[in-house]
This record gives C-alpha cells, structure tokens and sequence, in this order.
C-alpha cells in the first residue's frame, strides 16, 4: 500500500455526519422510574443468569454468581450490624469484583453506600467517616471477616 493512500482526506456530507454525531450518539434509553437498582439487577439476573456481569483482570462473575455472593453480603450486613434503611457503609476498596458486589450487597441490606477510596490519606478517611456515621465500613479486613462466615466464597 502506498503511503499517499493512507493520508487520503475524506470529507463527510451532512447526512453522514448527522449520522456519526446525532444518530450513533443516541444512547438514551427509557427505563421504569419506580423501579431501584436492585430491582433492575434483578431483572437482569433472570434474563440472563449465566452471562458475565463483571469481568476485572481475569475475575469473572455471572449475573447469578454476583447475585448469590451480594445477597449473602448483604444478608452479613443485615445480621452483624443491624443495616436498616437509609443506614450509611462506607466502601473502602480498590476497583475490584468485590467493589460491585459490595455495593449491591449494601444496596440489597437496605443501606446506603459511600464510595471512599483507599488512597486518601488517613485524615480524609477518618473525616469522610466520622462526617458520615457510617454504620460500618466495607474494607479488606472486613471483607475477610464476612468470607470466614460464608459458605461458597
């Protein structure tokens, strides 16, 4: 291939570049206004449980298998620091499979997460904390903790 060819100019008419930047672009979808997070999840699962749902550095998990593992985080929750509604826990992890499955397992315990990173520094952390009355923090430690108590992980 000649090099002159590959610094060939091409110019776009006004219908194909309505195309490229309105019609391609339309990502807007309409979903149910009354329906929560957890509910879409779960309608998802039922559609396709044995799809992947999260894939992070060769960890993959399938819609059922990160149901299954978030419902026993949650139900963890639930049962060793009383999450009820509204209740705030905190999540303190690298971006992971466990960071997802956290958030749904706060999510389906009723609670509500708040997303701190583990990179802060110590002061900010322990601020972001105290500010929040976060009922309890999701970090490695306790994640340890709730695998000792589960049975499949």
């Amino acid at each position: 291939m000649k090099e002159d060819s590959l610094n060939m100019n091409y110019h776009l008419s006004a219908e194909e570049k309505r195309k490229l930047l309105v019609e391609f672009n339309s990502t807007e979808i309409e979903f149910s206004q009354d329906k929560t997070i957890v509910t879409l999840f779960q309608e998802q699962v039922e559609k396709t449980p044995d799809n992947s749902a999260v894939v992070y550095k060769g960890n993959k998990l399938t819609y059922r298998q990160l149901d299954d593992v978030s419902n026993q985080l949650g139900n963890y929750l639930q049962q060793e620091y009383k999450i009820r509604p509204d209740d705030l826990v905190g999540i303190k992890l690298a971006r992971s499979e466990w960071m997802v499955i956290s958030i749904l397992g706060v999510l389906k315990s009723g609670g509500a997460y708040v997303p701190i990173d583990p990179d802060y520094p110590r002061e900010r952390i322990e601020y972001i904390e105290k500010d929040t009355s976060c009922k309890t923090c999701i970090d490695e430690k306790e994640l340890e903790k709730f695998r000792k108590k589960s049975k499949k992980i």
